[in-house]
């Protein structure tokens, strides 16, 4: 059994995801490593509802992107309740109304386990989720960074 030596997980939002999934590149390299070191990959469930509504609009089959996500063992797909006191948060600090699930689901899971990163090339979410909490919003290369 591969020991995570490193005690983190990574959320992926719907971009770098797609990214690892349909080009490869540094976001799938992230996926590899991750599952090697054992490192839990974290998809919200509304992040695999918007990957799949992408894959369809691309006319790509989602039931091959659903067995290649099977591949792995470290990745977890969830599903959690919004309180009222974040969702206005996320509306304060987050300008792009679809950008807010993933910065709540970044702070609940950030509760739940501090050792908690949202992987994400949206500067703009980073900022405000760093502005929150800083260092909870990071590059697929500081989160490639972190596993060496």
């Amino acid at each position: 059994m591969k020991e995570n030596t490193k005690r983190f997980r990574f959320i992926l939002d719907t971009n770098v995801l797609f990214s690892a999934i349909r080009y490869k590149g540094k976001p799938f390299e992230l996926l590899e490593e991750a599952e090697k070191k054992n490192i839990e990959i974290i998809i919200p469930e509304y992040v695999y509802d918007e990957l799949r509504e992408v894959f369809e609009r691309n006319e790509i089959d989602f039931t091959l992107v659903k067995s290649f996500l099977a591949t792995y063992t470290n990745i977890t797909i969830v599903e959690r309740e919004f309180s009222s006191e974040l969702v206005e948060l996320a509306k304060r600090s987050v300008a792009d109304r679809k950008d807010r699930p993933i910065f709540i689901y970044t702070l609940i899971l950030r509760r739940e386990d501090p050792f908690t990163y949202l992987v994400t090339g949206d500067k703009a979410l980073r900022d405000a989720l760093n502005e929150i909490e800083e260092n909870s919003a990071i590059t697929v290369d500081e989160a490639l960074k972190m596993m060496t």
